[in-house]
């Protein structure tokens, strides 16, 4: 008997297919509505982060009208004011961020608002860390800022300002570690999202907290040892080394002029400057044999002041100054050094202004103040060559004067942030180099890079090139110089450096001759010190454990040298600094000419840093030699075979495959690095 299932309870198979089928459409239209549901969720939220920090973004306007009158028109209580709004601003993004702050790295897809998503944590940090160093500084500051606005304040003001800023120290030093947090933000911030893709408001003010960060940071290590600088506990005696860039040397140029200043309570109470060729005591001391390349290239045979600064390391050079002011003067001893170019000199004046100077009709601006240097060097008409050759430096004296009395007389007018911007910028720039005895004072001096001193510990590959004029001339007016460097990263990593001077004067036709022109009479004007050929010991720092390969071969024709003593060689290895490896060879450029010299040598294996993540870094520290000016470094860097480039550091000019280019204007000293896999 046939069954009969059309009454039967048993769903069938199209039934089945249809029930799940609904149940699929169910659960599709539930992800739907979750996914709905978050995405008005993101929504509202990341607008409710877009519109808290748009409420934050116009407080900078505000900040801007607050500071534009200058320091001594800021309102104490309003600016105390506006930072604490902010931070409570930030506490309201903190609270609207606090749950999606994990995923906020994955959110880059949002339409419009992705990128400020992704990078909200990180401008948030950077926002809590930099309203924090501005509560604390403004708090902590207040008293200070409240005499320094005083009408009748001026030099002498700065005894009873001292101590103010010393009760400050501990906010401050707290300041700065709110400021170094600050900057490991922005780091964050570079590495996770492009800051193009930031909106227009938020790019506008990273680039002027990008231009703002390293005063800042400068200014809140130095201010609480600024009390001790400026001779708050007793008297501060310091060495100030007038350098000549026209007329190279490691830490800047010739040291044309020595200076010693005594500053006590903030004052100044003794200044006196003098030629530096009127240091040494040859008549009455013995003094010790010099390096020897000035023997070998320049026939001195004793060791002079104005030749102390032989060594790029700042504070090496800046010690064997003092010792030898101290023993050729009977001086007593100094506190520190402080060392600056002409160059260094334009940036001051245009800090405080038009200097006059006393007993003349001149006024030294920014504008003029190189050419004034220059001019004042020159024979005077009427002058005899013997008063010429005695007094052709004392302008630098008149100068410190006349800035002395600027700063005593004329304080207020000065803008503090303009001169505390040009100072640091003069520092970054290496033109200015200051070195301290009190291991304190030293150690923040060396933190902020202004003392001078090489790496002991370079972060894997080092290069600094330096130059020594040996000409007894000024030609370094005429001469540019360019740096090529490439480096191939292998198990033994090689490297070739490539120097290219080209000097500028005018051929003569005449053969080169070491020093001035013979007859004296010739040698007064300025430019005839200069436009003369170019003889430079050249020497080439590295990392320790380097290998020198191959360099080229100079000679310098013994009839062109006071000694009388060919050159011929190639470069050489020599000690000299001893935790870093160095490279030398002598030559000459002549008048007109271009001159090129290689060094090829081996890197130690340290170079490339393994890193935890698998990953490889290589990293290249290259110094500005101080005084250089408008040089040119290009660095190539070759990775090695099957590589996969992660990151650089600066943005490099092209990449070809595994061959990264760099072109850098060495105006500081920079850092390029590569990260790979």
């Amino acid at each position: 008997m046939t069954s009969n299932n059309r009454y039967s309870t048993s769903p069938s198979a199209a039934d089945q297919l249809s029930s799940r089928d609904s149940t699929a459409r169910i659960a599709r239209l539930l992800v739907l509505a979750g996914v709905l549901i978050l995405l008005v969720w993101l929504g509202l939220k990341a607008w409710r982060v877009y519109q808290s920090a748009q409420s934050l973004l116009a407080i900078e306007p505000e900040a801007r009208a607050l500071v534009a009158g200058g320091v001594k028109q800021i309102d104490p209580d309003a600016a105390e004011a506006l930072v604490l709004r902010a931070r409570t601003d930030i506490a309201v993004l903190h609270d609207e961020l606090a749950i999606i702050r994990p995923i906020t790295p994955y959110l880059g897809w949002v339409p419009r608002l992705g990128p400020t998503l992704v990078a909200a944590p990180h401008l948030l940090e950077m926002a809590d860390a930099g309203s924090e160093a501005g509560a604390l500084a403004v708090t902590s500051l207040k008293p200070a800022l409240a005499i320094f606005q005083r009408e009748d304040f001026g030099m002498t003001s700065l005894g009873e300002l001292l101590p103010v800023v010393s009760d400050a120290a501990p906010e401050l030093e707290d300041a700065a570690a709110a400021v170094a947090r600050y900057a490991a933000a922005r780091d964050a911030l570079s590495a996770a999202v492009p800051v193009d893709t930031l909106p227009w408001r938020v790019r506008q003010l990273l680039e002027v907290s990008d231009e703002w960060l390293p005063i800042g940071e400068d200014g809140l290590r130095l201010l609480p040892q600024l009390s001790l600088l400026m001779g708050q506990g007793g008297p501060q005696r310091y060495l100030i080394l007038a350098q000549n860039e026209d007329e190279m040397r490691a830490t800047g140029g010739f040291i044309t002029g020595a200076g010693v200043v005594t500053v006590q309570e903030g004052r100044i109470t003794d200044l006196d400057f003098r030629d530096a060729n009127n240091v040494d005591n040859w008549r009455d001391k013995p003094y010790a044999f010099p390096p020897q390349p000035f023997y070998d290239f320049m026939r001195l045979e004793l060791f002079g002041f104005r030749d102390a600064n032989f060594w790029p390391e700042f504070p090496v050079s800046a010690e064997k100054a003092m010792q030898l002011y101290e023993y050729g003067l009977d001086a007593l001893p100094f506190d520190g050094v402080i060392a600056i170019d002409q160059e260094f000199l334009r940036i001051l004046v245009d800090a405080t202004g038009p200097v006059p100077i006393p007993g003349t009709d001149q006024r030294i601006s920014a504008d003029n103040v190189l050419q004034t240097l220059r001019q004042a060097r020159d024979i005077q008409e009427g002058q005899e060559i013997q008063e010429w050759v005695r007094d052709r430096k004392a302008f630098l004296g008149g100068f410190a004067a006349a800035i002395q009395a600027k700063i005593e007389m004329d304080f207020g007018s000065i803008d503090p942030l303009k001169l505390a911007t040009n100072l640091v910028g003069a520092a970054e720039d290496r033109h200015l180099s200051i070195y301290m005895r009190d291991p304190q004072l030293g150690a923040v001096l060396a933190a902020n890079g202004w003392d001078g001193s090489l790496p002991q510990a370079p972060p894997g590959d080092f290069l600094m090139a330096v130059d020594t004029n040996m000409g007894y001339n000024k030609a370094n007016i005429f001469i540019e110089r360019a740096l090529d460097y490439t480096v191939t990263l292998t198990p033994q990593s090689q490297a070739h450096l490539t120097v290219t001077y080209r000097h500028t004067g005018q051929t003569t036709g005449e053969p080169c001759y070491q020093g001035v022109d013979q007859e004296f009479e010739e040698a007064a004007e300025y430019l005839a010190i200069a436009d003369q050929c170019y003889w430079n010991y050249l020497r080439v720092y590295t990392p320790a454990g380097s290998t020198l390969l191959d360099s080229s071969r100079h000679t310098v024709p013994g009839e062109t040298l006071y000694s009388e003593t060919t050159w011929d060689s190639a470069g050489q290895t020599i000690e000299d600094i001893p935790w870093l490896t160095t490279f030398a060879n002598f030559l000459l450029v002549p008048q007109g000419e271009e001159v090129i010299t290689t060094f090829t040598y081996q890197l130690p294996t340290g170079v490339i840093v393994p890193l935890a993540s698998g990953e490889s870094l290589y990293q290249l520290d290259i110094r500005k030699q101080p005084g250089m000016k408008d040089e040119i470094a290009r660095i190539t860097v070759n990775l090695p075979n099957g590589a996969t480039i992660i990151e650089t550091s600066p943005a490099p000019i092209a990449v070809d495959g595994l061959r990264i280019s760099f072109e850098l204007n060495l105006n500081r000293n920079e850092l390029v690095a590569i990260r790979y896999r």
